[in-house]
């Protein structure tokens, strides 16, 4: 019994003195004197069994200690600890040191799963610790920062921008951090919050980071209607090469900014990015805004360039390639490059139907090439094909239809479809929107189809008609006229007709030719000195026309004939002088043979058969006063010569044969 006792009695001396170190290491611990505190308390859980009072508070701080002291194995044996003890006083202050611990030691998700997980749990930080650390009260908070830093940095790159804002705000400030903090304002829609954070985030870096901050500055720039500062922003992203889709992004923002403001230099850096990035998604709006540019100052040529850069053009893109195609080759028709504008317009109409208005023009332009390159079938196809396109257009028909329709008449002409060309000649002729000009010509035109069908009342009707629709058409009207009355031959009638248009028309483009025409209806007419006479006008007053050449050719023919006419009549002349002269030589040898009667036989013959020549019948006349006087018949002969001498007015050598006689 006594023996029991004295064991109880040392017991309870050991309790004591245990329970007094443990004291005096809280006391440590309060004091800051954390090594002797660890080791006191490491001799009170030696000696101690579990359950002991005050057990579980010594291990805790025996693990504060170890916390401060900078123990290894330290956050290991905490995070054991308080899954055992939830519910002990130190509990929340150990997690925090333990998460301190991961933090130290980089272990970044453990800090963070144990920190959600405490958020999670409704737990918060003590702000007044229990005895004995209150003197580790700025501890608790020291890797407060960098853990709300981490946890807003995980909560962006999971995309929980609204959660992430807050501890970003609250963390501590890394050029990362602020960079998330900046995109999160961005994708929260505080544009002014986003441009400052984002601005001091990007520094003078030339990194991705950087780039990124600049790209996004000038995106919420745009959103707060600044748009220097997103031109600025943009640019100095597209100046950056750290990531090629950021600046393929960035060069093209710079370049819309440019363009919403007509900048100088917009052009310049459209063509730059479309040189850079031909595969981009945003070729297709670069190219089409850059199309507009050119295509307002009309420089088609560039245009075509623009568009042809884009690699996987889009269909407005086609649309726009379709116009610009039309537009070049209309531009080459207008300046008559013929060849190159069909070129044009055949790689328009190759394309289909892009754009409707473009198609169905192109072949008008195709249509009109062709028919000036004398290619009239096809001409006409082209042009009849444009016509019914343009009717399938949201306007209903072909902004150049009048022409169409009048290019189409002339091709079936130059075919010599003549019921063809009539039919669309016509048409323009009921086209409300025709003028009174275009109108007279198209009756004009279907006067000449008549004219060649040789239906020549039809053809007067309607030349009348285009010169009552519009009398200044009226001098080509009144010319075709006249020019039936000649086919008529009704040349009188058709000289009239030129005289009247010449008078009303004397300033006519056709002037030149009614003369030659008149000049022909008198030729034709017989009337030659009035066909000379108008010809040589021509000459004279339009010498360097086709009709002054033509003319000259008519007068050079005129006057050959003459000199046929001429030629004829001289040999006709000479044939009648031989006829006359021959019996009057015959009777000259019988007189100079002294057989003066047969001689005078054979004159009084030829006299009384008619000598056709007058100076043979005064040779005759001479020769019987010869006779006369050498048979002694002087008062005949003195007779015959007085005759001769008062009857005869020629000026040639029988006035003197004479005078020889009657001396």
């Amino acid at each position: 019994m006594r023996n029991k006792r004295m064991l109880l009695s040392w017991l309870m001396a050991g309790a004591a003195l245990c329970m007094q170190a443990q004291q005096t290491a809280v006391k440590a611990v309060a004091d800051g004197h954390y090594y002797g505190a660890r080791q006191q308390f490491e001799r009170f859980l030696d000696e101690t069994d579990e359950g002991v009072k005050g057990r579980e508070d010594a291990e805790a701080l025996s693990l504060v200690c170890d916390y401060v002291l900078g123990n290894p194995g330290t956050a290991d044996r905490i995070g054991e600890w308080t899954k055992k003890h939830p519910l002990s006083q130190y509990a929340d202050v150990l997690r925090i040191f333990r998460r301190n611990l991961l933090v130290k030691g980089l272990h970044f998700d453990e800090a963070l799963a144990s920190f959600f997980e405490d958020e999670a749990n409704g737990t918060e930080t003590p702000t007044v610790l229990p005895y004995p650390l209150t003197g580790l009260t700025d501890e608790v908070f020291s890797y407060n920062n960098v853990l709300y830093r981490l946890a807003g940095e995980k909560l962006y790159d999971e995309g929980k921008y609204d959660r992430a804002l807050g501890y970003l705000e609250a963390g501590e400030k890394t050029r990362t951090s602020q960079y998330k903090q900046g995109m999160c304002y961005y994708r929260n829609g505080q544009y002014d919050k986003a441009i400052a954070t984002l601005k001091e985030a990007a520094g003078v870096d030339q990194d991705e980071m950087a780039q990124n901050a600049w790209l996004h500055v000038g995106i919420a720039a745009l959103q707060t209607s600044n748009k220097a500062e997103a031109q600025t922003a943009f640019l100095t992203a597209a100046n950056m090469n750290a990531k090629s889709s950021l600046r393929e992004q960035a060069l093209y923002n710079y370049a819309l900014t440019l363009h919403e403001q007509n900048a100088a230099n917009t052009v310049t850096v459209m063509e730059q990015f479309l040189n850079d990035y031909p595969n981009s998604q945003y070729a297709t709006p670069i190219s089409q805004c850059l199309t507009e540019v050119y295509m307002s100052k009309k420089n088609y040529s560039k245009a075509l360039d623009a568009i042809n850069k884009v690699q996987t053009p889009d269909a407005t893109t086609l649309a726009d390639k379709q116009k610009v195609l039309y537009n070049l080759a209309f531009r080459d028709l207008s300046q008559n490059k013929v060849q190159e504008a069909l070129t044009y317009a055949s790689q328009a109409v190759a394309m289909g139907k892009a754009d409707a208005e473009a198609y169905a023009e192109s072949y008008y332009v195709k249509g009109d090439c062709n028919y000036r390159l004398g290619n009239y079938a096809q001409a006409a196809s082209d042009l009849q094909t444009a016509i019914t396109l343009g009717q399938q257009t949201p306007s209903g028909k072909l902004k150049n239809s009048g022409y169409a329709l009048y290019s189409l008449g002339y091709a079936q002409f130059k075919q010599q479809k003549y019921n063809a060309a009539i039919t669309e000649f016509k048409k323009i002729t009921e086209l409300s929107t025709a003028t009174n000009q275009v109108k007279a010509d198209a009756y004009n035109r279907i006067g000449d189809c008549y004219l060649n069908m040789r239906n020549y009342d039809e053809a007067n009707a309607n030349y009348a008609t285009a010169k009552a629709t519009d009398h200044t058409m009226g001098d080509y009207s009144m010319l075709q006229q006249a020019y039936i009355e000649g086919l008529r031959g009704n040349y009188d009638k058709k000289v009239d007709i030129i005289n009247q248009m010449n008078a009303e028309y004397p300033a006519s483009s056709q002037a030149a030719k009614a003369l030659y025409e008149q000049g022909r209806a008198y030729v034709l007419s017989g009337k030659e000195d009035e066909a000379a006479a108008v010809f040589s006008s021509i000459s004279v007053r339009y010498p360097g026309s086709e009709y002054a050449k033509k003319a000259g050719e008519e007068l050079a023919n005129m006057a050959a004939n003459i000199a046929i006419q001429d030629s004829i009549a001289a040999a006709q002349d000479s044939i009648a002088t031989e006829a006359a002269k021959a019996p009057v030589v015959a009777a000259q040898r019988l007189y100079n043979a002294g057989q003066y009667q047969q001689a005078e036989q054979q004159l009084n013959k030829a006299i009384d058969d008619g000598i056709g020549k007058p100076y043979w019948l005064a040779r005759a006349f001479i020769l019987l006063s010869d006779i006369y006087k050498a048979e002694g018949r002087e008062v005949e002969a003195k007779q015959t010569l007085e005759s001769l001498k008062a009857n005869y007015k020629e000026d040639d050598d029988i006035k003197g044969l004479i005078e020889e006689r009657m001396r």
